[in-house]
């Protein structure tokens, strides 16, 4: 079992992401949830289970010290902004680069563990790993010719005024227009994302080949294909800014459009969200001792037994 700590960690994770869930549900499912979606991709062995379960207590002792403070301080910053009516395109975009860059080092700081269970993978796991993204695939092509164009706009619209809900209160008739021009102008990526699915697939394939034959040019190519963003085409890329941009400068004209009433709730949200993560922070867990040469990202990589 993961530890406490490990549990409340992956709970501030993942209760920005996973809608609708409660924290005490997280709380409970965190083991089944990480290992479920492990072992949907590829069924693994007891020990490799073990390992990125204690690599998993590595990421996140860094990530409890490095980041949970960092988190509370944005959402300060943002409610203090939302309280005095300033929240502009330019500061949600400077929002949106900060938490990009958050993103960025939990990538930095895991891709040495995904590499080494990458390179313990047996030939069987492999060949599941590969019938995986094939399901995936036929299921994104299977969506893209089925779906009318409007109601993907119109699913679109309801997923994101579902989403600010849960934050504000009910949306108003001015919200919701807003809302549906955003969704209207969005631009689709998933005919991108399936060329790039594919392309990238087909190297991390090329790469699991020489795993064992050729270590460090596996561990180059890997580190590569886990630089977020790497292997998009120009038009992939401009499409995912432009969207990015879109849903900022929506999200600001949403927020000028709060009522009062609206707008205590969100303050009263984001209040709670950043207790939380101070709470879960390292800095305030009293029983934790962490030594100050532990701040740097761990190494990641899986023990060997």
């Amino acid at each position: 079992m993961f530890s406490q700590r490990t549990k409340a960690l992956w709970i501030a994770l993942l209760s920005l992401v996973l809608s609708g869930c409660t924290v005490e549900l997280a709380y409970n499912n965190l083991d089944r949830l990480v290992l479920r979606w492990l072992n949907e991709k590829i069924e693994l062995t007891p020990q490799q289970q073990e390992q990125v379960k204690q690599a998993l207590d590595e990421h996140l002792a860094w990530h409890c010290e490095a980041h949970l403070p960092a988190y509370a301080d944005l959402l300060n910053a943002f409610q203090n902004d939302l309280s005095q009516g300033s929240v502009t395109h330019e500061r949600m975009l400077e929002y949106g680069d900060t938490m990009a860059g958050f993103g960025k080092d939990l990538v930095t700081v895991t891709r040495p563990t995904a590499i080494e269970l990458l390179r313990s993978l047996s030939d069987a796991q492999v060949t599941a790993l590969q019938a995986s993204f094939e399901e995936s695939n036929n299921q994104l092509i299977e969506q893209l010719s089925q779906t009318n164009p409007d109601d993907v706009i119109n699913e679109r619209a309801n997923r994101m005024s579902k989403r600010l809900a849960r934050f504000m209160g009910k949306p108003s008739q001015t919200q919701r227009v807003t809302i549906s021009q955003w969704a209207r102008n969005y631009q689709s990526t998933a005919g991108f994302q399936l060329a790039y699915a594919y392309q990238w697939q087909a190297k991390l394939v090329e790469a699991l080949s020489i795993r064992q034959l050729e270590p460090a040019a596996f561990e180059a190519q890997i580190e590569i294909l886990f630089d977020p963003g790497a292997g998009w085409d120009e038009a992939y890329r401009t499409a995912v800014m432009q969207n990015q941009s879109a849903t900022w400068e929506m999200m600001a004209r949403v927020m000028s459009q709060l009522s009062d009433r609206q707008k205590n709730r969100m303050v009263r949200k984001i209040a709670g969200y950043s207790g939380d993560f101070e709470g879960l922070s390292c800095q305030a867990d009293q029983d934790f001792v962490y030594s100050s040469d532990k701040k740097e990202a761990p190494s990641g990589s899986l023990s060997r037994s």
